[in-house]
């Protein structure tokens, strides 16, 4: 996964289980991990919120790459949706998700792809899946069949060929991830469009950034994170068209 920027995947089993392997099968890297890296994601998931142009209040939501669930979690506390939906082929993250998940609308499937009877979603969002998928057309084409007419699609991608930061990680660590190719987000506007999207684009609404954990006290420049955050990390904007 990329330095603190990870984010479970819908790709299609075969390709996914490759990196799968590589971590755990039940958690992208461990328990502990997951945890915590679920947990340093709360100041983007509010940048997030912050940046889309939808009143999420009473709406059905899929999370895509749920992992714990922290991301519905918070769409249920924050915003008052109806119902969540996430699904993660980490089988040990989604069954946290179930515990955590409490009393709230929510509901978590071991999977990798958007389940077959999962439908009728107002707006679907997912951090940083793209870069881990190896047919971008088919996971878009997944989520606009889930969507209703005039739903969005939200998704968060840092992890592309225009932010040097993620380029040099990628480099280094694709072969090992056995990750594709890094894709320039031009590909994946070119991918949503192709399923049907009406795509647009926009940088997130990126408040104050931590110093401390993230990765942010590595060997990386500050700088250097705050350009990531600021200038690189984007949100793609999926729109299925409303009925005729």
């Amino acid at each position: 996964m990329a330095p603190h920027e990870s984010g479970s995947s819908g790709a299609t089993a075969p390709n996914l289980d490759r990196s799968l392997r590589l971590m755990n099968a039940d958690y992208w890297r461990s328990a502990a991990e997951d945890e915590a890296m679920q947990e340093e994601h709360g100041f983007i998931w509010s940048a997030l919120l912050d940046t889309v142009d939808i009143n999420l209040a009473g709406k059905r939501v899929l999370d895509v790459g749920c992992n714990r669930g922290g991301f519905l979690r918070q769409l249920v506390d924050r915003c008052g949706i109806a119902e969540g939906f996430g699904y993660d082929p980490a089988s040990g993250a989604v069954e946290d998700a179930r515990r955590l998940a409490g009393q709230r609308p929510l509901h978590f499937e071991t999977s990798s792809m958007v389940p077959e009877d999962w439908n009728g979603f107002d707006a679907a969002f997912s951090h940083e899946v793209l870069y881990l998928l190896r047919d971008l057309s088919e996971h878009a084409q997944s989520v606009f069949s889930a969507l209703v007419p005039g739903g969005a699609y939200y998704a968060v991608s840092g992890v592309h060929a225009g932010s040097p930061l993620m380029a040099s990680w990628h480099k280094t660590n694709a072969e090992q991830l056995h990750l594709p190719e890094l894709y320039e987000i031009d590909d994946v506007v070119a991918a949503f469009h192709s399923a049907g999207f009406d795509v647009s684009v926009s940088r997130l609404a990126m408040g104050f950034v931590p110093t401390v954990g993230h990765g942010h006290d590595s060997h990386v420049n500050l700088r250097e994170w705050l350009d990531y955050y600021y200038e690189q990390k984007l949100v793609l904007k999926g729109c299925r068209g409303a009925a005729r």
